[in-house]
């Protein structure tokens, strides 16, 4: 992971916008990259990438908590095979990402989308943690942990509404941390919902 690299002025004018839009309900701090580099290196996803730059990376704090959110500019080497050539690309893009303390330590564990695949292996090995209170959560995403019971008790009631309606999202989590990602390219709305999921359990 990479300490500094300038932003592109178009990027840092849309996450500076989007911020705007919700100032009057959440106090705003700046942090150092530092801090930043410090709370992404508890994650062991990340390490697929060949170089990642943070960028903004910004407090959020609310009535009960606070979260961070901060931009990660991911850059991938890719082969493509077309005909008979494989053919190295390179990627770049920047993403939000939303990362987040729980109140207890619930060990290693991974939410992501849960697959067909998922659903038939889970028949016999029996490791999806299923939460009955948020049927939608449990029938969307696969949540594997090592200490499954700690999961089921700790994790934020809100942040598990909140994907009761969403799909797609991806956490790891690290003792009390966690990543939250859409994977996706910053834009205003994704950069609002991960806003919206922390603000929820902050409130």
């Amino acid at each position: 992971m990479t300490n500094y690299r300038a932003l592109d002025n178009e990027t840092e004018k849309l996450f500076e916008t989007t911020l705007q839009k919700i100032e009057s309900q959440l106090h705003i701090k700046r942090k150092d990259t530092n801090v930043g580099l410090s709370l992404l290196s508890k994650f062991d996803d990340l390490k697929k990438y060949r170089s990642l730059f943070v960028h903004k990376v910004t407090e959020l704090q609310g009535d009960n908590g606070s979260f961070i959110i901060l931009l990660l500019e991911k850059h991938l080497t890719i082969i493509e095979q077309k005909r008979n050539a494989r053919i190295e690309k390179e990627i770049e893009e920047v993403e939000p990402v939303l990362i987040f303390s729980i109140p207890h330590d619930v060990g290693r564990a991974y939410i992501r989308k849960e697959t067909i695949t998922d659903k038939v292996l889970d028949l016999f090995t029996k490791i999806d943690v299923d939460f009955r209170d948020y049927p939608n959560f449990s029938k969307n995403y696969l949540v594997v942990g090592d200490k499954p019971e700690l999961l089921r008790q700790h994790l934020p009631k809100s942040l598990l509404a909140s994907l009761d309606k969403i799909k797609d999202i991806m956490i790891e989590i690290n003792g009390n941390w966690a990543l939250l990602r859409t994977e996706k390219n910053l834009t205003e709305n994704v950069l609002l919902l991960l806003i919206s999921i922390g603000y929820k359990m902050t409130k």
